[in-house]
């Protein structure tokens, strides 16, 4: 699988619920083949670890990489389910959900252990080439990771999006945020499958340009005051 590079958020977005650890997120494309693209290429979740959950969202049981997806059984508040985001029989990433948009939507994890580390891997795919669909980026934790939507109508589904996450536990649940957008649009979020894994991946560090950007920005604060 392709090495993912990860974007370190801003310490000011730490400051969110008291007892979740920092995300620290990156993406890769999820690619197609086949005739007009409508295979979703194996080989792209990473299965080193321990598996601790895998779901198929908003559709039954299926195997993929490996790994056995359960049928999903994470929702979010507003939207649904919806099974047309890819080509028929492409479960895994035909199916998944959807928020009401305007705003982001969550997920969250339960039975962790802290102290641990843990690698999530979600999958974000709608092949449809219709409307403002075509160019549809997400973001994760309001962190951008890139377009997922690169279906041409009559042409090709296109490719997708496969976004990570790697965090040390601090508590024994945590959440995390989805929105997709048409342009500045929210779409609210989508999700097409997920796993979680116990891994001994280590997080990457901020870069020295990064915590001088910090700094920097933290004596601006200062100043002002």
């Amino acid at each position: 699988m392709k090495a993912t590079t990860y974007l370190i958020a801003a310490s000011l977005l730490a400051a969110s619920a008291a007892n979740a650890a920092t995300i620290q997120w990156g993406s890769e494309i999820a690619p197609t083949s086949g005739n007009f693209g409508e295979l979703l290429n194996e080989g792209l979740f990473d299965t080193s670890g321990t598996l601790v959950s895998a779901e198929n969202l908003g559709g039954s049981e299926t195997t993929f990489d490996g790994i056995t997806f359960a049928a999903g059984n994470t929702t979010f508040t507003t939207g649904g389910t919806f099974d047309g985001f890819h080509q028929n029989g492409q479960l895994l990433s035909e199916h998944g959900i959807y928020g009401g948009g305007g705003a982001a939507d969550t997920v969250s994890l339960d039975g962790l252990i802290i102290g641990k580390t843990y690698r999530i891997q979600a999958l974000v795919y709608d092949g449809r080439g219709a409307g403002d669909i075509p160019g549809r980026t997400v973001e994760f934790d309001g962190i951008n990771q890139g377009q997922y939507s690169y279906g041409i109508s009559g042409v090709t589904w296109g490719n997708g999006l496969l976004v990570t996450g790697v965090f040390t536990a601090d508590s024994t649940t945590q959440d995390f945020t989805i929105e997709a957008f048409a342009g500045s649009n929210s779409k609210g979020g989508q999700l097409n499958a997920l796993t979680v894994f116990e891994t001994a991946q280590a997080i990457p560090e901020p870069s020295s340009a990064a915590l001088l950007g910090i700094g920097g920005l933290a004596l601006i604060m200062r100043r002002r005051k």
